[in-house]
């Protein structure tokens, strides 16, 4: 009986364990700020933690629409280029992007 237990709750543990998949993501808007050939900076991130703007070195097309709701991982090193935003020009963080997939929260 013991090892029946055991077993249960060896299996809820893991299971538990499983389905934090999104734990070290953050949720962002992907923002359309202008084709980047025109003088626009093309898609950015905008994270809804800290409202910052991050551009990522490639997002798939499948994210390519103005307003999704994601979940990303980046790797941020600070890096980044001065971009035409209206109505003035701004740094913009340019990060790599590891992994997104669509917010369904």
């Amino acid at each position: 009986m013991r090892k029946y237990v055991f077993g249960a709750f060896l299996m809820l543990t893991v299971l538990a364990v499983a389905c934090k998949k999104d734990k070290n993501m953050l949720k962002a808007t992907v923002v359309d700020s202008g084709d980047v050939t025109k003088g626009g900076c093309g898609y950015l991130l905008k994270l809804t933690d800290d409202g910052a703007l991050v551009r990522p070195r490639y997002l798939p097309s499948g994210y390519q629409h103005d307003g999704a709701k994601v979940k990303v991982k980046l790797n941020r090193d600070g890096q980044g280029e001065v971009c035409n935003t209206y109505p003035t020009k701004q740094f913009i963080e340019v990060a790599d992007l590891t992994d997104i997939k669509r917010d369904l929260d």
